[in-house]
């Protein structure tokens, strides 16, 4: 051991990192389990797009902190660092880089060059975000992370969907699916999930011309540009719908939302004709408000069932008509409905939301709801054009709005597989435990994976189609490409453009060339619970947490994935965590400059800090509000910490002591209690982390350090410390210490690895392990004393209400009390009986009494309650209340109710005051009251005086920087001392009083004392 100097978190950290990379303490760790049982971690991989958050530095030290514990237990753990590599979020970041648009921005750079350019973007941004989270304290297996760039994980991609292929779940398939403009890509339903935004949207209500009738259909609609692909209306068949006059025109509109209708419409008189169901309108054939505008339309018109009146269940009353504006090539409801009556599936839009006919043909759709509001007006078919606030989805990527639109597309069929998937879910442990709930039931609302992407960057769809004879094989891995390709295509990486290169012979002598489409990057990280471990058996794993956005994004497209190729879930335990906010629960934006970056937390404080902030500041599925002071109060945690350390090291280092478990035989009580509390943390802490539960498992760890340790064991050994070298008394208190702190560090460990490492480093002797991760956090359960420590929890409370009686009267710790009487029940007898030496140690007392003390009862009406019942009598209840004996009163009425003079007394009808002597303070503690005797005698000021004058002169020695163990000689002017006390002040202050002639300092002091006397005094000091 050496002496422990003032700490830096900051500076500690980078040399404990420095201590574990030049001794390869993570490696030596890893081979010391490998033969030991396996534990599985697949790692949710972070998107190589920036910098880490603060959202990334949570989630990667939980699951530090959770894998730290296991290698601990001793369990070999599988700790691949995992990427997220391809996809938009690169793609964009490329593009920005660019200065690119649209995709023909990229056909012009170059597929190849964006494609490098996506590949060192990633990887360069991955090195940057390693060594951040390694500047954080994580251990990770970063030398063989797993890469969905890679050609082998890529390869277990194809694999998986060549499973799929063959076991019937893959399907090529029209569709309304999302889409994004900006990207000019389709997305899948989970992505989008968590990505709705308000917005304000137009809201229109439009006249549709019927064609046997002079009368109009009212639609409503959010999405104008969408009437120039609208073939049909649909009508709830079960409500009721309303033909009304209106100045003349008849109006068809839903019979519950018709006053909503005319007051947007500003129509006060109106008279309903007649009332018909749903089904009696189907098959009304009308003219689309934009017939003129669109030629396609026109053609359209003339086919069996477009532009007519269908019927549909999806339908709702809760705002708009009731008749529901059909695009089948812009809406999913639309499309379903729109296939059962053989209307064509119509979309004339392009890739990048612009129309590819009609009037506004080339205009981006949303740019022309505006004119079409217009040409609706100018036409008389304009009911109502107003703004509406509405949740609308977005690109998760690039934030713009989306899009539904009708592609051919790729799908997994979820739908086929779904009750497997939902039983599953039932086998995994999850936490919290509702957590469960929300994933069934995201996974009971989910549709089919859209899983084909048209971009660049991503695993290549391994699908060949003929251009002959349509026909389509999926490709399962590079040998069998290579064994059907007609060309020869150099394969070393199978990103395009290579593998689009590659032309197969169909049966049919035609050629068959790759599908330009990309994999969803979801499928990437799906596949991680087996590709990233090169394997095409699954292994479940034993444990993944991610952040509330993942419960229907990663969680589910591994379960999903793993569902269709193995008919099983990947994960076995599944933990969910919030998102980090500001302080006042904001989401962190650069807009509104509330964004705190990890890196900068570490910088100032110290990885440890930030993390036992974030895994104690709530529990951890709770969204964090990040404030800063409590980032303070967690460095005061551990500064306090470093103080009890560094006061039990430097006392032992200052007598050469030897830890030896012989001193254990001479344990006193309070050592025997903070032994058995830090075995009981021990054992809290397994349980924490085992289920995991980090608030529990912090929260007991500040607990330990603040209230056990620092505020009272060290409290209660502290004059043990002062005695002679070799006291047993002193000795067995540094035995005490220094297993506390060896079963500490251990403990806190998984969570501050650096003080932890930092301290045990410090503790260690020569035949003892290279690290503290070489141990595991143990409970020495025979040190475990329950009853001894409820009952110093009792001796704890009684000294805490001491001391605010004494702030009460205003009567220093540093003067006695003369005397203190205790009230309470035989479990405080008891603990006071055994331990009443440390009440009267840690309370200054001279003497403790059990029992109550004797005061005057007054009993007082309730006149409010007596009147309620006794009324007029109320003035004879209250002359038979004043005879009663108070106390006796008060006993009684703890049990029932008591008959006086004949009238019944309830407790609420009275309120018993004791009135004690003036000289009796008194302070009730959670099982009792303690009564304090304020009275001081000339004896017990002296005493209080000669403490005064210990403490100025030990804040002296302070300000002087003396060692511990440096002698001084002092002065005292302005008070006297008798020989008995000088003694004491002698020993406590490590001085002689002499009549120095010079001095080294001095310094005057006031002390005022509780009788209200003031001493001036000044005290000199000079070293020997």
């Amino acid at each position: 051991m050496e002496r422990v100097k003032q700490v830096n978190f900051r500076e500690l950290d980078k040399e404990i990192k420095k201590f574990w990379e030049n001794n390869r303490i993570y490696e030596k760790v890893k081979e010391k389990n490998k033969e030991n049982k396996e534990f599985y971690f697949v790692d949710g991989p972070p998107y190589c797009s920036g910098a880490i958050h603060l959202g990334t530095a949570w989630n990667k030290i939980i699951k530090d902190t959770y894998l730290r514990f296991k290698r601990m237990q001793g369990f070999n753990v599988l700790d691949k660092a995992g990427w997220d590599m391809h996809g938009l979020p690169i793609e964009v970041k490329v593009e920005q880089e660019f200065g690119i648009k649209s995709k023909k921005e990229i056909e012009k750079i170059g597929v190849d060059k964006f494609i490098e350019k996506c590949k060192e973007f990633a990887l360069k941004h991955k090195e940057i975000m390693e060594n951040q989270f390694k500047n954080l304290g994580v251990w990770l297996d970063w030398d063989n992370a797993y890469m969905p760039i890679t050609k082998e994980y890529m390869e277990i991609g194809w694999w998986t969907l060549k499973r799929a292929h063959e076991k019937g779940l893959l399907v090529k398939d029209l569709r309304v699916v999302y889409w994004c403009p900006r990207c000019e890509t389709a997305l899948a339903e989970h992505e989008v999930r968590g990505e709705y935004k308000e917005v304000y949207d137009p809201s229109v209500y439009v006249k549709f011309k019927l064609k046997e009738e002079n009368a109009y259909l009212i639609i409503w609609t959010t999405t104008p540009w969408t009437l120039m692909a609208n073939l049909a209306v649909t009508v709830h068949p079960d409500y009721v719908y309303v033909y009304v006059d209106v100045g003349g025109e008849t109006w068809i509109v839903a019979e519950k939302l018709l006053e909503d209708v005319l007051k947007k419409a500003k129509v006060e008189s109106y008279k309903i004709i007649k009332k018909v169901k749903g089904r009696e309108l189907e098959g009304l054939k009308y003219e689309p408000p934009l017939l003129e505008e669109n030629e396609k339309l026109r053609e359209l018109h003339n086919l069996e069932n477009v532009h007519t009146v269908i019927l549909g269940e999806h339908v709702t009353l809760e705002s708009g008509t009731g008749l529901v504006h059909t695009a089948p090539g812009h809406g999913e409801e639309d499309y379903e409905v729109a296939k059962k009556y053989n209307i064509p599936i119509y979309s004339p839009i392009d890739d990048q939301g612009k129309y590819t006919e009609g009037k506004w043909k080339g205009w981006f759709v949303k740019d022309a709801d505006n004119e079409i509001i217009e040409t609706l007006r100018n036409k008389g078919l304009l009911v109502h054009a107003g703004r509406i606030k509405h949740s609308y989805p977005h690109c998760w990527r690039c934030k713009t709005p989306l899009l539904f639109r009708a592609t051919e597309q790729w799908f997994l069929k979820i739908s086929e597989i779904k009750e497997n998937i939902i039983d599953q879910a039932k086998t995994v442990e999850w936490i919290p435990e509702w957590v469960e709930q929300r994933y069934i039931n995201g996974v009971k609302y989910v549709g089919d994976w859209n899983i084909s992407r048209q971009r660049y960057w991503g695993i290549p769809l391994p699908i060949w189609v003929c251009e002959k004879c349509k026909k389509y094989v999926v490709i399962g891995s590079v040998e069998e490409l290579k064994e059907r390709m007609i060309n020869n295509i150099e394969l070393d990486d199978l990103h395009k453009p290579t593998v689009d290169k590659v032309i197969l012979r169909c049966e049919c002598g035609g050629e068959m060339r790759r599908v330009p489409d990309v994999l969803d990057v979801w499928f990437d990280s799906g596949l991680a619970p087996y590709a990233s471990i090169g394997s095409k058996t699954l292994k479940k794993a034993d444990f993944i947490t991610e952040g509330h956005d993942q419960v229907t994004k990663w969680f589910y497209s591994q379960h999903a994935l793993s569902a269709i190729v193995f008919n099983d879930i990947p994960y076995k335990k599944c933990l969910m965590h919030g998102f980090t906010l500001d302080e006042h629960g904001e989401k962190m934006s650069k807009s509104l400059g509330n964004i705190v970056n990890p890196d900068d937390v570490v910088e100032k404080y110290g990885a440890d800090i930030l993390r036992f902030y974030l895994l104690s500041a709530n529990k951890v599925w709770e969204d964090l509000k990040f404030v800063w002071s409590e980032v303070e109060d967690v460095l005061s945690l551990f500064n306090t910490l470093w103080n009890a350390y560094m006061f039990s090291v430097n006392y032992m280092v200052l007598d050469n002591f030897k830890p030896n478990e012989e001193y254990f035989k001479h344990l006193k009580d309070e050592d025997k209690w903070i032994i058995s509390r830090v075995n009981s943390l021990a054992k809290k802490a397994i349980e924490s982390l085992e289920i995991p539960h980090f608030h529990t498992y912090t929260w007991a760890i500040k607990d330990f350090i603040l209230n056990d340790l620092s505020r009272w064991y060290i409290r209660l050994i502290r004059e043990r410390t002062w005695k002679e070298k070799e006291d047993i008394d002193k000795l067995s208190a540094y035995q005490t210490l220094y297993y506390v702190l060896l079963k500490l560090c251990k403990i806190i460990a998984p969570v501050a690895p650096h003080i932890g490492e930092a301290i045990y480093q410090n503790l260690k002797t020569e035949d003892m392990e290279e690290s503290i991760f070489m141990y595991s956090i143990d409970v020495d359960e025979h040190f475990i004393n329950e009853e001894l420590e409820k009952e110093m929890e009792i001796v704890r409370d009684i000294v805490d209400s001491i001391y605010r009686g004494r702030d009460r009267i205003k009567y220093s710790l540093r003067y006695p009390l003369k005397e203190i009487i205790i009230a309470g029940g035989e479990e405080v007898k008891r603990a006071v009986e055994k331990y009443g030496y440390i009440i009267k140690e840690q309370g200054n007392i001279k003497e403790i009494k059990f029992g109550e003390v004797e005061g005057k009862y007054i009993v007082k009406p309730n006149y409010r309650e007596l009147g309620k019942r006794y009324k007029s009598e109320v003035p004879k209840v209250v002359e038979a209340l004043m005879k009663v004996d108070g106390k006796e009163l008060m006993e009684k009425l703890k049990e029932s109710s008591v008959i006086i003079d004949g009238y019944e007394i309830k407790p609420e009808y009275v309120s018993i005051k004791v009135e004690i002597p003036d000289n009796i303070a008194g302070v009730e503690f959670s099982k009792g009251t303690v009564f304090i005797n304020t009275e001081i005698d000339e004896e017990l000021l002296k005493e209080g005086l000669m403490r005064e004058v210990i403490r100025r002169i030990q804040a002296m020695r302070k300000e002087l920087d003396l060692d511990i163990e440096e002698r001084i000689k002092f002065k005292i002017e302005g008070l006297e001392f008798e020989d008995k006390y000088t003694k004491i002040i002698e020993k406590e202050v490590r001085g002689e009083l002499s009549d120095i002639e010079s001095s080294d300092y001095s310094k005057d002091w006031e002390i005022k004392t509780p009788t209200g006397e003031k001493y001036k005094i000044r005290i000199h000091i000079k070293r020997i």
